[in-house]
């Protein structure tokens, strides 16, 4: 049974020699503009040998799980952020609730603008259930990644590998 590899699809693949892997590496920085003619132009290798080490070595494949490993990355960081950002705004909704409570207890009830008094309870109070339903939300276990369903660089990396070792056929 082969072993599998912790080598990542962008990487240097076993039997890769350093040349193809250049030309490789230069294909994928090319972003949007890639192709294989550039490449081989770039280099000073024929269009021919470009094509033969991107059909041996997957290069279309390869640059698919780099692209979507990098946008998993950025939504992960998305995520992280958007949570920070709903930790301060529930703060702020318990430091606006804890205002009003205090303002309320000081208060005569001849003194009270009840329009004003309400106004900042009802915001702070939707603040506070904005943000923990959001987060409730998107903790939910039954979703996405946290579910086990594997993010798309994840199943790339995964019919990459199997690819490569051989353990069963891609569907």
């Amino acid at each position: 049974m082969p072993k599998r590899s912790d080598t990542k699809p962008w990487e240097q693949q076993p039997g890769e020699s350093a040349k193809a892997f250049e030309a490789f590496k230069v294909y994928l920085d090319m972003g949007s503009e890639r192709s294989i003619r550039a490449v081989g132009e770039e280099l000073g290798k024929s269009s021919t040998l470009m094509a033969r080490w991107s059909s041996t070595h997957g290069w279309v494949e390869r640059v698919a799980a780099y692209e979507a490993d990098l946008q998993r990355q950025a939504h992960a960081e998305a995520v992280k952020s958007a949570r920070r950002m709903a930790d301060r705004h529930i703060k702020l909704a318990l430091q606006l609730q804890e205002k009003a409570i205090q303002a309320l207890s000081k208060m005569k009830p001849e003194e009270l603008d009840p329009k004003n008094l309400i106004a900042f309870v009802r915001e702070a109070t939707k603040l506070e259930r904005e943000n923990r339903t959001d987060i409730v939300q998107t903790t939910d276990p039954s979703k996405g990644e946290a579910a086990g369903q594997g993010s798309l660089a994840d199943v790339i990396t995964q019919a990459w590998e199997r690819r490569q070792n051989q353990d069963e056929p891609d569907n």
